[in-house]
């Protein structure tokens, strides 16, 4: 099944944002992504902080964090993914991506790159 990219997706504006289009006298809220986001609480340490994924899509993700990395920086991030590997072996999502924005608590983040990793589990050499 074909799902439309604009007719699923909504728009988390931060709360400083309040983007809007006036089409033929109406005000139409702007939808900038092109990929459906997905709404995630998986946890994410990026450097010395972590966070909370509060959504996430093929190209980016909104992290809910207390520290705020600059815009424009390059960050690595290790997302804890909720499934295993053959049922038993955990995984987390290792990805590169640029700050795009950033609001009081939360920062959104493009993809540059991203691969799985399997996550040794305590106890185990």
């Amino acid at each position: 099944m074909l799902a439309s990219t604009h007719s699923l997706a909504r728009v988390l504006p931060f709360r400083e944002e309040h983007v809007r289009d006036i089409v033929a006298g109406w005000n139409i809220a702007t939808e900038r992504r092109q990929k459906y986001r997905y709404s995630l609480k998986l946890g994410v340490r990026f450097g010395s902080s972590e966070g909370m994924i509060v959504n996430v899509s093929s190209g980016g993700v909104l992290i809910a964090s207390r520290h705020q990395p600059p815009v424009g920086e390059l960050v690595e991030m290790r997302i804890e993914w909720p499934s295993l590997l053959d049922g038993r072996i955990p995984l987390q999502l290792i990805v590169r991506g640029r700050i795009l924005r950033r609001g009081p608590s939360r920062f959104a983040a493009a993809f540059e790159r991203h691969e799985f990793r399997t996550v040794k589990r305590s106890g185990q050499s």
